[in-house]
């Protein structure tokens, strides 16, 4: 390892210490001593990694207010960025807050931040073919049993007890800051992103049982026996047809594959 090297890393270490060590490789001068130089370079490190989870979790912005800043100065201090690029430091807050004190006790703030991570990683996924009603026309009666729908890579299927969606549509809208409600049951999200474009709505838990099974690889038969079981099963066709449908209109499936 060359000096420079050397030199870069024990820089690097010092700035991610939770104490910074003295380096004997940095002088003082008539701005400032060796410590200042270096408390610089530390309080400049976590004011970029807080700029960063600012631009990526608006919701969450809104959701905790005046606690948001201090929320994301424990995250950075326990979880000091991994990789190179400054962008993917966010994809361990959700779970952060749902483990350390003070945050957990509050579930919805991790559910918000999934969402807001969800929708941020869904604009980075790369384009794919988005299917439409003509390419299925050729598929014949007797092989709609065995095929299977290929969802986009961008799509994300969410659940929660709490409004999230509500937030982040605050935020986007810059509309003044909603009341949190908690539900009793489970809710399920869809992100997904049409365009240019990233939306999320809220799906009834038999449409995303159905797109849980074609994420998961499962022919069109499965997804109707799902369907079947939340509701009548003489209906599940029906709907079946209308999901997919709607899945195709808003750019959800980028293919199929037919035996």
């Amino acid at each position: 390892m060359s000096n420079l090297q050397a030199l870069q890393q024990h820089l690097l270490q010092a700035v991610l210490a939770d104490r910074p060590p003295k380096l004997p490789e940095l002088h003082a001068d008539a701005r400032g001593d060796a410590a200042s130089r270096l408390a610089i370079y530390r309080n400049g490190y976590r004011i970029r990694l807080r700029d960063a989870l600012v631009t990526e979790f608006p919701g969450l912005a809104v959701l905790t207010g005046r606690r948001f800043g201090r929320l994301l100065e424990s995250y950075v201090e326990a979880h000091p960025s991994g990789h190179y690029n400054i962008r993917w430091h966010g994809a361990g807050l959700a779970a952060f807050l749902e483990y350390a004190l003070p945050w957990r006790d509050k579930p919805e703030l991790a559910e918000m931040a999934r969402l807001d991570w969800a929708i941020s990683t869904a604009f980075d996924v790369a384009d794919e073919p988005v299917l439409g009603v003509t390419d299925l026309a050729r598929v014949r009666a007797d092989a709609w049993a065995g095929l299977h729908l290929h969802p986009q890579a961008h799509l994300q299927l969410l659940s929660v007890r709490h409004n999230a969606e509500a937030f982040r549509r605050a935020a986007d809208r810059g509309d003044p800051r909603p009341r949190r409600r908690h539900y009793g049951e489970v809710r399920h999200l869809l992100v997904w992103r049409q365009s240019l474009t990233v939306r999320y709505r809220q799906i009834e838990a038999d449409e995303c049982s159905a797109l849980t099974g074609a994420v998961d690889g499962e022919p069109f038969a499965s997804l109707c026996e799902r369907l079947a079981g939340h509701r009548d099963p003489a209906s599940a066709m029906p709907r079946m047809a209308s999901l997919l449908q709607q899945w195709l209109s808003s750019g959800l499936i980028g293919g199929f594959s037919s035996p």
